[in-house]
């Protein structure tokens, strides 16, 4: 999934800071990006890290269904 978030996120040409302003808007608020780094590279598996993960999958449905 990590590979795949990255390229999404490159694909729009947006950041990973920009995911975590959407993520933290979402309920993650103290969320840091260190922590979100460690989710999309799989270091981290936690149900957190699974919740977050699944909101950052939203977000960027999201953003690519407003490209087309």
């Amino acid at each position: 999934m990590g590979n795949a978030t990255k390229v999404r996120l490159a694909m729009l040409g947006k950041k990973q800071v920009d995911v975590l302003s959407e993520v933290r808007k979402r309920g993650y608020a103290n969320l840091e990006a260190s922590q979100l780094n460690a989710y999309i590279n799989e270091r981290n598996t936690t149900p957190q890290a699974k919740a977050v993960m699944k909101i950052v999958d939203d977000v960027l449905d999201e953003w690519e269904n407003k490209a087309i």
